[in-house]
């Protein structure tokens, strides 16, 4: 009887082995958890709802910025360049501590991008993982060569 526990414990213990290398295996890193975040949320500001998009921010930009500011910026940024035409994620990366909040990570993606009325932009979508642990777009900006 003993020998049939002990082999029925190697069995459980070699199962258990293997759902966590399994786990360990499908987790997502930072960066694409974040770029799912991300992608998300950029219909939303394509599309002109920035009401909506303002909701989804990370809590510090929008204890720093107003839903008036919100809009005004979307105004002056985004709304000139007119319709999506293309978007490529260009590099995605990692930050431990971000400079302004220590103790947040955050990632920075940049996307290569084509619009209606300017063909070639570099998008920055800045994102934080908040207390929670979720992740949430902080900033966007655009340099329109």
């Amino acid at each position: 009887m003993k020998n049939h526990l002990k082999v029925s414990l190697k069995i459980v213990i070699i199962f258990l082995i293997f759902c966590v290398f399994s786990f360990a295996q499908t987790k997502d890193t930072p960066e694409k958890d974040a770029q799912k975040i991300a992608e998300a949320w950029m219909p939303l500001w394509d599309s002109g709802k920035y009401d909506e998009s303002y909701e989804e921010l990370s809590e510090s930009t929008k204890k720093n910025i107003d839903k008036r500011t919100w809009f005004v910026y979307w105004s002056g940024v985004r709304k000139p360049l007119g319709e999506l035409k293309s978007r490529k994620l260009f590099k995605a990366e990692f930050i431990k501590s971000l400079e302004v909040m220590p103790d947040r990570e955050g990632v920075i993606l940049q996307y290569k991008s084509s619009f209606e009325k300017k063909d070639s932009v570099l998008e920055t979508f800045g994102l934080i993982r908040e207390k929670d642990g979720t992740w949430r777009v902080g900033h966007y900006l655009t340099d329109q060569n």
